[in-house]
């Protein structure tokens, strides 16, 4: 049997192992891991990162962390090394913002809704929530009260959010102001 590396395309035949590998080579698996979108920059640079457990907010040490008490924030490095909890967030503020589409998702597929957001917001970094089944689109907004509307909730201060990595669509931060005014 003869498979397609996952990386260069190459064909090789893998080792009998048991499992099927996806890269013909150490360097091909780098290099594919290296080239997978990931959170961007804008977020990683700030230290408004805490760890969540059962969604609930907690320092890199395992105390509980607030969405609006900076000395409970750390650097994305750090958050990203810790174990506890099960997993990591951003705290939203300081321009960055979020927009949360709950149960938007149908096997992988987004829903007339989102798609109509997503068509609003070209070139916005989107992940797929914890759930499986929403979307976070990321974003910058002047800090104001979260809102509810038309299935979008929209926040930019005094929340965090919960952050995947499981990108459904690769980008950077951009303008969500009219969800919050329209």
């Amino acid at each position: 049997m003869r498979i397609a590396c996952g990386h260069c395309g190459s064909e090789f035949s893998p080792k009998p192992t048991g499992r099927t590998p996806r890269y013909c080579k150490t360097s091909c698996r780098v290099a594919a891991h290296r080239a997978r979108p990931q959170v961007p920059a804008e977020l990683r640079s700030r230290p408004r990162w805490v760890r969540h457990r059962d969604k609930v907010p907690v320092t890199v040490a395992g105390r509980p962390a607030s969405a609006t008490d900076p000395a409970t924030w750390s650097t994305y490095a750090a958050a990203r090394r810790s174990t506890v909890g099960d997993g990591i967030g951003f705290v939203l503020g300081g321009g960055v913002a979020c927009l949360d589409l709950d149960h938007c998702l149908v096997d992988g597929v987004p829903n007339e809704l989102a798609r109509e957001v997503l068509a609003r917001v070209p070139g916005a970094y989107v992940e797929v929530s914890p759930s499986g089944d929403g979307l976070h689109v990321w974003g910058t907004a002047p800090e104001q009260p979260g809102r509810r509307r038309d299935g979008i909730e929209a926040y930019s201060v005094g929340r965090y959010i919960t952050v995947t990595g499981n990108v459904f669509q690769a980008g950077g931060l951009v303008d969500l102001t009219e969800f919050f005014t329209a």
